[in-house]
């Protein structure tokens, strides 16, 4: 579910809000987009789909409480804002800047709270691609070269029976699948509706979509290729993705509670949601993106292959450099987006205005979760990377403001 849905009735989640109970409006399958009902079930999605557990370490990664209030104002179409202004200007969630190991700033909006658990949307994807190279350094997938169909028969005689995992890491699968949420009939508008039936055929769907393009030739978001390379984690690794994650990737780096995986039907056949299914608080978003700004360490420990981050936070190919996506200046590596520039910093994005931002350069992490009111709002996404890079020269500026990682 990368960068709406119909109408039906409303449900309604309780919930704590200022010590005092609250009803949140949250729709049912099928109206959880729409602008009434987005606020909340972006962060109750699991009252609306079932989901697998990931479970948490005994022991989180420690992260310092703020000492004080972040002193950050940026400037953005001639106007002087604060991070508050930038939140209620964007329909932010959620927002946490995260410098090393300490907490710069942590809000919630919109009914969230610390215990929330946020949907991922296609943040997700970069959970996927990071799940993939540990795999691949575990000997469960040979090399990125090696073709889809090898691990997936099934795939023959659509558009991955001639891809590499590598084509379809960097969106250049060459499928026929678009991503287009204002058609009704796109291929993300199918893949949502099969999403939301919760009746299984994710994975079918996906690949049943014939070629458009040679394979590694044009960069093509699809959600549908992560769907394939979530079944092509289960198939190699033996194990459902919810459980690889819990004990590759979630323990390992110290996440400090449980998140969700959605599924595409309930119970034991239900293949998680790979495009964009992961239910994560804020905190541990932040987390993971630690893990990524030192390039997969923590606490001494290399919970990531080492130099996979670089490898996946890199255009490798003609077709997804900088400025050659088909709109904007970003470039795009293993389900990461890329932004130019010296830092070499990248982001993982949603839907509805979710984003994972790391500067390695500057150990910083900021972790936004919104709940826009169209699948994409362009003015929103440009104030985000524009907070962004202030954000970054304001520190590099005053590199001794902050606490620093050990």
């Amino acid at each position: 579910m990368g960068r709406k849905i119909a109408a039906g009735a409303a449900a309604l989640v309780m919930m704590a809000a200022g010590g005092a109970a609250a009803q949140e409006r949250v729709g049912v399958r099928g109206t959880w987009g729409e602008p009434a009902n987005a606020p909340g079930a972006f962060h109750n999605m699991e009252e609306l789909f079932p989901s697998r557990r990931i479970a948490p370490p005994a022991a989180a990664l420690p992260l310092k409480e703020p000492t004080a209030p972040l002193a950050f104002t940026y400037t953005y179409n001639g106007k002087t804002k604060t991070l508050e202004d930038f939140a209620a200007d964007t329909r932010t969630s959620g927002l946490l800047i995260l410098r090393g190991d300490q907490i710069l700033h942590e809000r919630y909006y919109m009914g969230a709270s610390p215990d929330s658990r946020f949907i991922s949307f296609s943040v997700g994807k970069s959970f996927v691609s990071t799940l993939i190279g540990i795999a691949l350094a575990e000997g469960k997938i040979r090399s990125l070269d090696d073709r889809m169909i090898d691990y997936l028969p099934d795939l023959k005689g659509g558009a991955y029976e001639k891809t590499t995992i590598k084509d379809v890491l960097e969106m250049s699968s060459g499928t026929e699948f678009d991503e287009e949420y204002t058609s009704a009939k796109s291929g993300i508008a199918g893949f949502l509706g099969r999403f939301d039936a919760n009746q299984g055929g994710l994975y079918d769907y996906s690949r049943q979509f014939k070629s458009a393009h040679a394979p590694g030739a044009k960069f093509n978001y699809a959600s549908a290729d992560t769907e394939i390379l979530g079944a092509l984690l289960a198939k190699a690794t033996g194990v459902r993705p919810a459980d690889y994650m819990t004990e590759k990737l979630w323990k390992p780096m110290g996440a400090e509670a449980e998140a969700r995986w959605i599924l595409d039907q309930p119970g034991d056949a239900g293949r998680e949601v790979a495009a964009g299914g992961l239910v994560i608080r804020l905190r541990d978003y932040a987390r993971f993106g630690y893990l990524a700004a030192h390039d997969g360490m923590v606490g001494g420990r290399q919970v990531l292959p080492k130099g996979w981050i670089a490898l996946a936070t890199q255009p490798q190919r003609p077709q997804v450099q900088y400025g050659k996506l088909g709109d904007g200046p970003l470039g795009y590596g293993y389900q990461w987006w890329l932004i130019p520039g010296a830092d070499r910093a990248f982001t993982g994005e949603g839907i509805y205005g979710q984003f994972l931002m790391v500067n390695p350069q500057l150990d910083l992490v900021v972790v936004k979760t919104s709940a826009w009111t169209a699948a994409w709002d362009d003015p929103m996404a440009l104030e985000t990377f524009a907070m962004f890079e202030a954000l970054g020269a304001s520190l590099r500026a005053q590199p001794q403001a902050q606490p620093q990682a050990q």
